[in-house]
């Protein structure tokens, strides 16, 4: 079972959810590793396995960069500060003296009516010192830091789309959120580079394309 917290001399640790982890594993042994295998063994006849071979080593690769990503995420909070390292960011304090305002807040999913905790920590100017958010972090994690931090929890009886939750609580979106274009943009990007992955692997072991 998961400990949503770990208390030790320097604070409070905050992990992620340990199913994001479980959930990449599946996707690898899902998605590209048995599509690697059938292109190997195509691919053993006319020499050309190696290509296929390398394409599997770079997915593999990119496991085990997200799972190190993964392992170096956290949120540490202490009597003094607070200590976050995001997926891509370096380390950061801010001190716990600087926090004005902590809300944990319930927002609709943009793909259904569920909903999704949401914990935000402010200072006097507004500006976010800290966002938890429901698809990476637990609500029990997030009660867990605010119960650190001490401050008095805001809690909305009612969720709230994302649109207000980001009027309520000006200055917490990041710099990528409230762009709709960039987000299509980014999933077409990434969607076009595996299809052209697969096609160009296909086009060397000697694969026919349709169309």
């Amino acid at each position: 079972m998961a400990v949503a917290s770990e208390v030790q001399a320097s604070g409070v640790w905050l992990r992620p959810r340990r199913g994001l982890l479980w959930n990449g594993v599946l996707v690898l042994i899902i998605v590209p590793l048995p599509i690697v295998a059938t292109l190997v063994t195509l691919g053993v006849p006319d020499g050309t396995w190696p290509f296929a071979l390398i394409g599997g080593a770079i997915s593999i690769l990119v496991f085990f960069v997200g799972l190190y990503l993964f392992r170096t995420t956290y949120v540490v909070i202490s009597s003094t500060q607070i200590t976050e390292r995001g997926f891509f960011t370096r380390s950061a304090s801010t001190p716990i003296s600087a926090v004005s305002s902590v809300a944990l807040a319930h927002t609709f999913s943009t793909s259904s009516s569920e909903t999704i905790p949401q914990l935000i920590v402010r200072n006097d100017r507004g500006e976010r010192i800290l966002r938890m958010r429901g698809i990476f972090w637990t609500e029990k994690t997030m009660r867990a830091a605010a119960a650190a931090i001490g401050s008095p929890l805001e809690e909305p009886v009612d969720a709230i789309t994302p649109r207000q939750f980001f009027e309520q609580y000006s200055g917490s979106a990041y710099w990528f959120e409230n762009r709709r274009g960039l987000g299509i943009a980014i999933v077409a990007v990434i969607g076009l580079s595996c299809i052209g992955v697969v096609l160009g692997l296909m086009r060397l072991l000697g694969l026919p394309v349709a169309g």
